[in-house]
């Protein structure tokens, strides 16, 4: 399996014989053990300034990069240079590869082939395990399982940071609730000690003297003021003007006169 890179020496026209302005390369040739098409969706904007997300057939190439040469990036895309070949700027990281560095993903999609002035297409030589070095075969097993593994690791990293911050959140949670039914149970006492103070205040239209305010209540109920709850009456006298009082300042029914 090949890599055929077709490199444009001009821009394509379409009045023109396109073939004969391309010049066409073999890429890791025996090299290329799977090819993976799919649909992804992806943002095909040339310029990538804007957003022009659609979805693609995507095809990525898995490639054998030696026992020597600059490690790939973890991952899909993962050949250093966009040319599949090692730049000037990374020589000085091409270094022997360990067996979990020896392959990469190539994309293949040519989604930005003009902009790029490339075309790529992997090829099929023969069947799995038939074709290439013997040793790219081995290790493309140990690389497989390093991999499977990894991404297992990781799996279950994510799963327990998950449940680590669930079980935060869960805490978080009881916390605030258990401090908001102590608060709730907090106002509920103090409601409850003021409407037991309602007994003090008679019925409505009672005449009653608070000091030398002498009238009838009008209303009563109880009252919340400054996160604490009263019971209270409101009284009128006979000029219209009203007195509000707490329960408190009125006498207990056995105080009042006539009793």
């Amino acid at each position: 399996m090949p890599i055929i890179k077709k490199n444009f020496r001009r821009p394509y026209h379409s009045a023109v014989d396109h073939d004969q302005f391309v010049e066409h390369e073999t890429l890791f040739a025996d090299r290329v053990v799977r090819v993976d098409t799919k649909p992804e969706y992806r943002n095909v904007s040339p310029t990538m300034d804007v957003s022009d997300w659609q979805t693609i057939q995507a095809s990525w190439a898995l490639v054998w990069l030696g026992t020597r040469g600059v490690p790939p990036r973890i991952g899909r895309n993962s050949v250093p240079t966009a040319d599949l070949r090692v730049s000037p700027y990374d020589a000085d990281k091409v270094r022997d590869l360990d067996f979990h560095e020896q392959f990469a993903w190539v994309d293949c999609s040519n989604v930005f082939a003009d902009l790029h002035a490339y075309h790529l297409t992997p090829e099929v030589d023969g069947p799995h395990g038939l074709f290439g070095d013997p040793l790219m075969w081995a290790n493309l097993v140990a690389w497989e399982g390093y991999h499977k593994a990894r991404a297992a690791g990781e799996a279950e990293e994510v799963r327990k940071a998950a449940e680590e911050r669930e079980a935060r959140e869960a805490a978080e949670v009881a916390k605030k609730a258990a401090a908001q039914a102590k608060r709730d149970a907090k106002v509920a006492a103090l409601k409850s000690g003021a409407e037991a103070q309602l007994a003090r205040i008679p019925a409505k239209g009672t005449v009653v003297t608070v000091g030398d305010f002498t009238g009838r209540i009008f209303w009563s109920g109880v009252t919340k003021h400054n996160r604490t709850f009263s019971a209270r009456a409101g009284i009128k006298n006979s000029k219209g003007e009203v007195l509000w009082v707490d329960a408190s300042a009125l006498p207990w029914p056995s105080e009042r006169p006539g009793r």
